[in-house]
């Protein structure tokens, strides 16, 4: 980016790969399967990588459901529509989807000074650098953001051993960039506009051995993808 200049493109929770013309299905199966695999190569892991330490995080009672108002930063606000989930592991997979979401933005509400973001998102997956380099682009260019993001229809249409897909619409169109003392900049990024502020967005999570969901992978539909009208109200 350069600096004085919005960012060319949705935040890494929006932007990264897109499905190109990948067979939804397809794109799906590798998905889950890429996250499957087993996390025993990891080094340390809290718990002793003991199999109750999982089922215990993965029964943890989900959100109830209705719309929840998350402050990220002074100004910044993030309105959460949480489903009617009754199973647990999947309830747990969309409140880790939501949490990696708003931790995001907050860490560019707090121009960087929270990093919890980082503990959403597994490190050694491509996900990690590219929400890493998204929030680094805002400070560098010194911008900070305020407003409502929301985030809704919320789902998790697979879930294969240890891997799951976590689908939700995102609407932007309520965020704007702002300089880092929150004053709205006078260009706006058409990434904060619709058609392209309302979106699917798709992350494939692993669940690791301490029990907790992470994300491992980023894709999204932009409008006018079939997958992303269906998040226009």
């Amino acid at each position: 980016m350069r600096p004085g200049l919005a960012p060319a493109a949705p935040p890494a929770s929006a932007r990264t790969l897109r499905w190109a013309c990948t067979p939804l299905l397809a794109a799906c199966a590798l998905l889950v399967s890429a996250c499957a695999a087993p996390d025993a190569d990891r080094g340390f892991t809290p718990g002793g990588g003991m199999e109750p330490a999982a089922v215990t995080a993965s029964e943890t009672p989900g959100p109830q459901p209705g719309t929840e108002t998350v402050t990220a930063a002074p100004g910044l606000t993030i309105e959460i529509e949480w489903p009617l989930e009754p199973d647990p592991k999947r309830s747990a997979v969309i409140k880790a989807f939501a949490g990696d979401f708003t931790a995001q933005w907050r860490a560019v509400g707090t121009s960087g000074r929270d990093r919890s973001y980082v503990k959403g998102i597994d490190a050694e997956s491509s996900a990690y650098m590219e929400s890493v380099t998204w929030v680094q682009g805002f400070l560098k260019d010194g911008q900070s953001a305020r407003g409502v993001a929301r985030l809704y229809a919320l789902r998790v249409p697979s879930v294969m051993g240890r891997g799951a897909e976590a689908d939700g619409c995102v609407d932007l169109t309520g965020v704007r960039l702002t300089d880092r003392e929150g004053t709205p900049l006078a260009r706006q990024p058409a990434w904060l506009k619709r058609p392209r502020a309302v979106f699917l967005q798709t992350a494939g999570l692993g669940q690791g051995d301490d029990g907790v969901w992470r994300i491992r992978l980023y894709r999204h539909a932009d409008y006018p993808d079939e997958r992303a009208k269906e998040c226009l109200r």
